[in-house]
């Protein structure tokens, strides 16, 4: 994830940016450099006592000694024990007092006039270190003498390389130390508090998006911010089950490898990071571990002094970098981690001139580590800003996606509707041509025949009645065939029926119609209805001509698979006669007539058949394919006779 610039006025931006984090860092290093401040009341503050000093392998050393400075500064990479004495003023009432230590430790104990008041681990255990925030201890007043001076002695023990021995002190009633102590535990408390909850959440936050998605920079934010988790836990756990000096060690690679970490990240968080940056973070992480290893394990807190400041040139590099990157893309996420490194560099050097190589008492206050608490929220606020980013790309990219769609279906509508117009114009030529055919070979030849017969003197006249009103016949089918209807088998049944209801009666045939429900069919084209109607107005022409038939049987029923509707047309007229054989020279001398009724069943898909029927006569069957559709009702479901 890389911070973008959105912005249309970059120039003004990166002054803006620029001139607050200038003043941002200027206030905060004023206010880190000032003195702290004295609290008000009748509350006493002690920077010199006498002591009895004893370092491990050195004599012992007694006088007075400045409070202000710490032990480790007077004997490097050395413990020992030291007793400190403070002569209190004589003391009034019955309120009870208060002391407030601003460092002491490691291991202590408070005793006022020869009594214990408050004991902080066990002397000489090195498991216990009280010397990681101020302690108070409350002083009874039935122990301070009111006539005379009240002696305090403080014993301590001390590790090496431990801050240790006894810093500046407050002395004062216990109400107004107790006020003093807990402003400052809270806040102390709440920042803690706040600092390991956020680094930890963060951390692991990140950790598991590091392994969704295995981008570099949330897995090393994720091990930064777990490393300073770690961190914190020391400073606020006083008897960390891990012997000294190795927990020192442990702490101290820590801190150091969260730093690095952190200016690794506000590094990716810009760009890819350049390879002699990269390398840099690399090398500062390692020999910052080896120096403080050696530290340690040598006594030679110099070297621990060190490996903090391989760090700053590494932080200098990666602030360079962004700062850079900032100035030229002017983005707000790219100037906050420069302002943020800044910070922390500037809180670092605090921290390490002012009071690790000053050694400063405990007054003065370390500020790296809330420095750089300010990348958890800069982390929080780009993962926010991505997802953000994200939604609006993937809305954005549903918006092109549904117009790509609604311009690709008006395209596919505008091919249908221009396919749909070829195909209704090529429907229509078909018909046309459909039409100009039967009309040709049906009406057509018909009056052919019809003018032949006229044409001759003596035609007869039945004759010639029989071929028109065979010519009238074939245009009203072939006008039926073009009725809306065409799906209503039973409708084109009784169509055909009241047609040739006139000749059926002239010629005194009696026609039982036993048609049953038929469904609609939805498949039933005018072509398909004109070939039904051929087959079934030759067969009743046959009849007519050659049958000598006085009762006709229609039926139509649909099979019980409901594949196929069995249209039949049964006379009792004198049939084919003979044997099968015969039946067959019959079928062939029948002429044209059964050929194209073959024909016409083969061209639509049907099955046509002839046999004899149980009259005596000719029974015809076309078996039609269908694909029903709704049921229809017609009069014709119920058998009926004309006679």
């Amino acid at each position: 994830m890389t911070v973008r610039s959105s912005s249309s006025s970059p120039g003004a931006l990166r002054w803006l940016f620029a001139c607050a984090a200038v003043v941002a860092l200027a206030l905060g290093m004023k206010a880190a450099i000032a003195p702290p401040a004295e609290p008000a009341g009748t509350i006493r503050t002690f920077d010199a006592a006498e002591a009895v000093l004893e370092p491990d392998g050195k004599p012992s050393i007694e006088g007075r000694v400045d409070l202000a400075r710490r032990w480790d500064g007077d004997f490097p990479g050395q413990g020992g024990r030291a007793s400190y004495r403070i002569m209190l003023p004589p003391h009034q009432g019955q309120a009870p007092m208060a002391l407030l230590f601003s460092r002491v430790g490691n291991q202590v104990e408070v005793l006022v006039n020869g009594g214990i008041v408050q004991h902080w681990g066990r002397l000489g255990d090195p498991l216990f270190d009280a010397a990681k925030h101020p302690v108070m201890a409350v002083v009874p007043a039935a122990l301070l003498h009111a006539d005379r001076e009240n002696e305090l002695r403080v014993e301590v023990t001390i590790q090496p390389q431990r801050l240790g021995g006894l810093s500046v002190l407050r002395y004062g009633p216990q109400d107004e130390i107790e006020a003093l102590y807990d402003a400052n535990r809270r806040g102390r408390e709440i920042a803690m508090l706040v600092f390991a909850v956020g680094l930890l959440g963060m951390g692991v936050f990140t950790g598991v998006l590091w392994v969704r998605q295995r981008l570099p920079m949330y897995g090393w934010f994720s091990l930064g911010a777990l490393l300073g988790m770690l961190r914190i836990i020391d400073r606020a756990w006083a008897d960390v089950p891990v012997p000294w000096p190795w927990l020192g060690a442990l702490a101290a690679i820590c801190y150091m490898s969260h730093m690095a970490l952190m200016c690794r990240f506000a590094v990716l968080a810009t760009g890819p990071a350049p390879r002699p940056v990269d390398r840099a973070v690399d090398v500062a992480i390692l020999v910052s571990a080896a120096l403080t290893v050696l530290s340690f394990a040598l006594r030679k807190p110099l070297w621990l002094t060190l490996g903090i400041c391989t760090i700053v040139p590494m932080a200098l590099a990666c602030l360079w970098t962004v700062a850079r990157r900032a100035w030229a893309r002017a983005g707000a996420g790219a100037w906050l981690l420069a302002a943020a490194l800044a910070a922390s560099i500037a809180a670092g050097l605090h921290d390490l001139l002012l009071v690790r190589l000053s050694n400063a008492s405990g007054l003065r206050s370390t500020y790296l580590q809330h420095a750089m608490f300010a990348f958890v929220p800069i982390m929080g606020w780009l993962i926010a800003e991505r997802y953000s980013r994200t939604a609006a790309n993937f809305h954005a990219l549903n918006a092109e996606l549904s117009r790509r769609v609604d311009e690709r279906e008006q395209q596919l509508k505008s091919a249908f509707d221009v396919l749909r117009e070829q195909q209704h114009h090529q429907a229509i030529s078909n018909e046309r041509q459909r039409i100009m055919r039967e009309i040709h070979d049906g009406v057509g030849s018909q009056l052919v025949a019809l003018l032949n017969m006229v044409a001759h003197p003596g035609a007869d006249p039945q004759a010639l009645r029989e071929h028109a009103q065979v010519a009238l016949d074939e245009m009203r089918m072939a006008v039926d065939s073009l009725r809306p209807e065409n799906d209503d088998l039973a409708t084109v049944l009784a169509t055909l029926r009241y047609r040739l209801q006139p000749r059926l009666e002239a010629a005194g045939i009696g026609v039982v119609w036993d048609v049953a429900e038929l469904p609609q069919l939805r498949e039933l084209s005018p072509n398909v209805v004109m070939h039904v109607q051929r087959i079934l107005l030759e067969a009743f022409t046959n009849v007519l001509k050659h049958a000598r038939a006085t009762r006709i049987i229609v039926r139509a029923r649909l099979c019980d698979d409901g594949a196929a509707v069995t249209l039949q047309i049964a006379d009792n007229g004198v049939g084919l006669r003979g044997s099968p054989a015969a039946a067959g020279a019959g079928r062939r001398r029948g002429g044209r007539g059964l050929d194209n009724m073959r024909s016409r069943a083969a061209s639509i898909g049907a099955k046509f058949h002839i046999d004899g029927s149980a009259e005596g006569g000719t029974c015809l069957t076309l078996a039609l394919k269908v694909e029903p559709g709704e049921s229809a009702f017609s009069p014709l479901s119920r058998p009926s006779v004309l006679t």
